[in-house]
């Protein structure tokens, strides 16, 4: 459906069954360690690339140090989120249900407490929500009224177990 701008925001607007604010994402202190090891690695990796000749994999592990760099002196905003009846609006961007395929719901506190919206569309990124202090069987109640629900998914997805893992 094509909606005027007016219209979205008034849906989105709408959509306040769930309400919370979160982090924008999830905030890893790093030690003076961590530097040095990675920094060593990336040294290596920047060595070998120079030495064997491969100028691409060298500029690509500086790029990736530096955005490294530029990702640490970045505080995470607090984005508001909000569900209802007609989809879900994150920090102002409102995503109907009808583009969303599934939603899982990873709850082990106080470690994990994660909602995950899959698109139907592979090419989007999936969408991750902390769900703070919300209670999770009431918005699985709410959603499994409007979306399937993925009960293959019993953890974390492997890139978000590796970025805490390896802080980045």
């Amino acid at each position: 459906m094509a909606y005027t701008t007016e219209t979205l925001r008034e849906i989105a607007n709408a959509q306040n069954v769930f309400v919370w604010e979160t982090p924008e994402f999830e905030e890893r202190p790093r030690s003076s360690y961590w530097y040095l090891v990675v920094s060593l690695v990336a040294l290596g990796c920047v060595a070998y690339g120079v030495l064997t000749n491969n100028y691409l994999f060298a500029l690509i592990i500086v790029v990736g140090a530096v955005i490294l760099i530029l990702a640490e002196n970045e505080e995470p905003k607090d984005v508001l989120i909000q569900i209802g009846h007609n989809g879900v609006v994150v920090d102002g961007r409102f995503v109907e249900f009808d583009k969303i395929n599934n939603f899982s719901i990873i709850y082990h506190p106080p470690y994990t407490k994660v909602l995950y919206l899959d698109y139907k569309y592979s090419f989007r990124p999936r969408i991750k929500l902390y769900l703070e202090d919300q209670d999770p069987i009431a918005i699985r109640s709410h959603l499994l009224n409007y979306l399937p629900e993925n009960l293959n998914l019993r953890d974390e997805h492997l890139s978000d177990i590796l970025g805490r893992l390896l802080r980045i």
